[in-house]
């Protein structure tokens, strides 16, 4: 179910796909696939609800569920 939620919608996907490569910060997420950055904000609302995400001290980054996912996702080639 994750994954489709994920993979449904390009900005929830580039969010998880960065915070799953080692970005933490939202701005530079925004910055860097060149999307408004409220919209970000959004999606990583949407991924930290569905516990694939959690906020730290030193930004974001991947649940223990996101990264099962995110190996689930590569191995299929999905991302």
């Amino acid at each position: 179910m994750n994954e489709g939620f994920i993979l449904s919608n390009k900005i929830r996907k580039a969010v998880f796909v960065e915070i799953a490569s080692g970005e933490k910060r939202l701005e530079r997420i925004a910055k860097k696939q060149h999307l408004i950055e409220r919209a970000v904000k959004n999606a990583a609302e949407e991924l930290q609800k569905h516990g694939i995400i959690e906020e730290g001290e030193d930004g974001y980054k991947l649940t223990d569920e996101g990264i099962k996912l995110y190996a689930k996702m590569k191995g299929r080639e999905e991302l």
